[in-house]
């Protein structure tokens, strides 16, 4: 999920909860413990996938600077210097 799929799907999931609160104010409280958890869900879904995503980066670097190919050490060096530069000029 990207960022922008994030934002659209917690949007909605926002959107959602005001229409309805409107209809049931009287059950606010369990609609904002509903919309609570339905939040920690997504949160959780999203952090899930980047997380999967910054550990099969790592094992390939890692593969690739293991590998007897000096080839590979070459270009896994070279791909870890680029980010370390994008990093210093975007910040983290």
């Amino acid at each position: 999920m990207s960022t922008e799929d994030y934002r659209a799907a917690t949007r909605a999931l926002l959107e959602r909860m005001l229409g309805e609160s409107h209809t049931k104010s009287d059950a606010i409280p369990a609609l904002l413990d509903s919309y609570a958890d339905e939040l920690t869900r997504l949160h959780g879904e999203q952090a899930h996938l980047l997380l999967n995503e910054i550990i099969e980066d790592a094992r390939t670097r890692l593969d690739a600077r293991l590998s007897p190919d000096p080839i590979r050490q070459t270009i896994a060096s070279v791909q870890t210097v680029a980010q370390d530069l994008w990093k210093s000029i975007w910040g983290p």
